[in-house]
């Protein structure tokens, strides 16, 4: 793990703390959720399964059974890749592929080594056109049972929903409508992947880049370790349409892959 300060601040000294880590210590919860927090925004390599604190993290949790167990599944999750739409092979179908995207990260992350490399999400959408468009919802879940993952489409998911998910290990793709103002957004709408929360936001990888939420633009091509407010997330998200292309928000009324089983 790097050592270099994290934005103007010191280095975070995980060694000293993780093997001492107790999860009955509220303070000791409040040292992890900080440091993944902290990390996952300005260093998420190191969170990366072979890492110093990803190795530290599993020694604890393996040899402080069963009080450990409730944390098994750090918040947010790590492994999540991030595949970018953007790099397509096919050309031609970059703009359309954000559904392939995200659910190539969720096989990516359940089972990890099934996609190979940096562009994992070519192969996956290989196995998606072989069940239709890339932007078929049947094509998607029959392309995850191809992996051995059982998975639905809900269209009134909600936060308790993803916390839930998150909870199991599992993150959560999410469509939601990414164009024009956040109190009436308009378009055919896009897809990322939740895999963090706090009371007050969600942490998403976006295939295509980084979105302004408030004005539906967007900003640049890094999605990687976003951190959107769950106000302004959620009135693109959970929404019911109004005609003429606009949605208005509708609590309790998000699309989502759920996963129910794994094979």
């Amino acid at each position: 793990m790097s050592k270099a300060p994290l934005q103007g601040k010191p280095p975070i000294p995980t060694s000293n703390y993780v093997s001492h880590y107790d999860p009955a210590k509220s303070h000791h919860r409040a040292w992890l959720q900080a440091v993944l927090d902290l990390l996952v925004q300005h260093e998420p390599q190191a969170l990366a399964e072979g890492s110093e604190l990803r190795n530290l993290w599993k020694a604890a949790v393996e040899t402080k059974a069963p009080a450990a167990a409730v944390l098994r599944h750090p918040n947010p999750l790590v492994g999540v890749p991030r595949f970018s739409q953007r790099d397509s092979a096919q050309l031609a179908q970059r703009d359309r592929t954000c559904f392939s995207s995200s659910c190539a990260m969720l096989l990516e992350t359940i089972k990890p080594g099934t996609l190979q490399g940096a562009n994992g999400d070519d192969q996956y959408l290989a196995v998606v056109q072989r069940f239709g468009d890339t932007t078929d919802a049947s094509a998607q879940l029959r392309a995850l049972a191809h992996y051995g993952v059982t998975a639905r489409l809900v269209q009134n998911a909600d936060f308790q929903l993803i916390e839930q998910q998150i909870n199991r290990g599992i993150p959560v793709p999410c469509g939601y409508i990414h164009r024009g103002p956040v109190d009436r957004p308009t378009g055919s709408g896009h897809w990322l992947i939740v895999y963090g929360h706090t009371p007050t936001h969600v942490v998403v990888n976006d295939p295509w880049g980084e979105p302004d939420l408030i004005s539906g633009t967007t900003l640049n091509a890094n999605g990687m370790g976003l951190r959107f407010s769950r106000l302004n997330f959620g009135k693109r998200w959970m929404v019911e349409p109004i005609g003429g292309g606009a949605y208005r928000y509708a609590p309790g009324r998000g699309w989502s892959i759920v996963v129910d089983r794994l094979s």
